[in-house]
């Protein structure tokens, strides 16, 4: 009988050749080869969910691993920009384009970034053999580059806090945590789509510079997530530009990265509440909305043991986080709490995602917290046998909702792999 590792690996494997996209793209020149999200919905290539298909595919097939972020950082930009999605074959999606909210960069990128987790997925992929130096000596220029970029153009106040200028940038289209900033008033798509349309269109008017984007202050975030995300790829960088001998670049990013961990703790700490908040705007207000990214400095083990506890304390809380189905993406206690369909097509206001699991359980196991960290890994497992590889799932009855054939739920065979040492 094939363990429960064996078995995820096959279904991830058999998975990832239904959601596989290969061809030949005549506007880049290209071949490109990489896992979509779901053909259904999202048959492009996003940014963070070809990170979270690299870490993945380096459980299955670390070549194919490889392939996923050389297709990722092909159309790279010549400032270290990367698209947040990429339309390798767009003529045969026009329709399905025609629905999307999308700021373009040119016709095949977009003009947005995602959270940075690049370093993660090279991470993966050295771990698990396949970082050969002739790798490592390709792709890490182009990663330095991309962190760069961040670095220079979206911390304009150099407090170590990136920040966004629009929802989607988060990865967290709809998340409740920004309604009061955008003027929200119901959970309603075309109240989201209108909330889009005042922030992003006015960007145009200056061809989307970020400077001058910043100087509009109409929608910038210094996002909790983001940025645990960033300050730990800058430390994961760090480290292998160090496995190269590169020790100047390698103190740089560790510098930058503790700039970033003391402005979390400094300035996005609420320590009456025991959550980390966003800052909004210039005058970086604090979002007071309890959602799963005030904990998402977990995965930081650095993170002061007091504050830490204080985090763990609401996971472990059967009002706010200990669901049936851990862990959901909004407190339950929350007014806009919703566990998802029927009726919602909203997303983040509820649900459990196995790629925010993926972080949590992490970030506990960096705390000691083996028994809780096994438990939402368990549990999130459960979630695929019960319902295959769903976008996201109710907390209460782990019924499977969103795009079917979602490739980033494949993280469970990572947390599999990762407990069995793999």
């Amino acid at each position: 009988m094939a363990s429960r590792l064996e078995w995820m690996r096959q279904e991830v494997r058999a998975l990832y050749e239904r959601n596989r996209q290969r061809g030949f793209a005549p506007w880049a020149d290209y071949e490109y080869d990489f896992v979509c999200p779901s053909m259904g919905t999202y048959p492009f290539q996003w940014f963070w969910d070809s990170c979270f298909h690299a870490v993945a595919l380096s459980c299955v097939d670390v070549e194919r691993a490889r392939i996923e972020l050389r297709s990722l950082l092909r159309n790279q930009q010549q400032d270290g920009f990367v698209a947040h999605v990429t339309f390798w074959q767009r003529e045969r999606f026009e329709a399905l384009l025609s629905t999307y909210k999308i700021a373009y960069r040119t016709p095949y990128l977009s003009d947005c970034m995602q959270p940075p987790l690049l370093a993660e997925a090279v991470d993966a992929i050295v771990r698990r053999g396949g970082g050969e130096r002739s790798f490592l000596l390709e792709i890490l220029p182009k990663l330095r580059r991309y962190y760069d970029w961040l670095h220079e153009w979206r911390d304009p106040d150099q407090d170590g806090l990136i920040a966004i200028i629009q929802p989607d940038e988060t990865g967290l289209d709809h998340t409740p945590k920004f309604d009061e900033y955008l003027g929200i008033t119901a959970a309603e798509m075309q109240q989201m789509n209108d909330a889009w349309e005042r922030v992003c269109k006015p960007y145009d008017t200056h061809g989307r510079q970020p400077r001058r984007v910043f100087e509009q202050d109409l929608f910038i975030v210094e996002d909790v997530m983001v940025n645990t995300i960033y300050c730990l790829n800058l430390r994961l960088l760090a480290r292998l530009h160090r496995s190269l001998g590169e020790e100047a670049g390698a103190l740089e990013l560790e510098a930058r990265a503790a700039r970033t961990f003391s402005s979390l703790i400094d300035k996005c700490y609420d320590p009456e509440r025991g959550l980390f908040f966003d800052l909004a705007g210039r005058a970086e207000r604090h979002l007071r909305v309890d959602t799963f990214t005030s904990l998402m400095p977990l995965v930081l083990p650095d993170l002061p043991q007091p504050i830490a506890e204080r985090l763990i304390a609401h996971l472990e809380d059967p009002g706010a986080y200990a669901a049936r189905f851990p862990v959901p993406t909004v407190s339950m206690r929350e007014p806009s709490f919703h566990p998802g369909a029927p009726g919602q097509k909203l997303v983040w206001r509820g649900p459990s995602w196995i790629n925010s699991n993926w972080y949590l359980a992490r970030g506990l196991r960096a705390h000691g917290r083996e028994e809780l960290a096994r438990s939402i890994e368990d549990r999130s497992v459960e979630l695929i046998e019960r319902s295959g590889f769903r976008e996201y799932y109710n907390p209460h009855t782990g019924e499977g909702y969103g795009a079917e054939d979602f490739s980033w739920s494949a993280l469970a065979v990572d947390m599999l792999a990762s407990r069995e040492g793999e």
